[in-house]
């Protein structure tokens, strides 16, 4: 491999793979990457079919710990000041 092309690979990784791991934060830490896929273990009952309960009672604490984090006020209800510092925060835009 030329130098050039080595150098050259090593900058476009150097600059990609940064935000992709900051993106995957909010996947890992909140969502889809963490959560239980298992559908054994979410069967609770063991009927082999799963409740809406049963598929989200493994992550209902990582459900909560994002919602506590946006209720900055910590009265238990999210309010439109404090769902648009949210959506901010996170570079998003209100679908209002």
């Amino acid at each position: 491999m030329h130098l050039k092309t080595l150098a050259s690979t090593l900058a476009i990784l150097a600059l990609t793979l940064p935000p992709l791991a900051l993106a995957g934060h909010h996947y890992g830490g909140h969502g889809n990457m963490d959560m239980v896929w298992d559908m054994a273990a979410l069967d609770t009952d063991g009927n082999g079919r799963l409740t809406f309960a049963e598929f989200i009672a493994p992550n209902m604490e990582k459900w909560r710990s994002g919602f506590d984090m946006i209720d900055t006020n910590g009265d238990g209800d999210l309010g439109v000041d404090e769902w648009n510092a949210f959506l901010e925060v996170h570079s998003m835009k209100s679908g209002q």
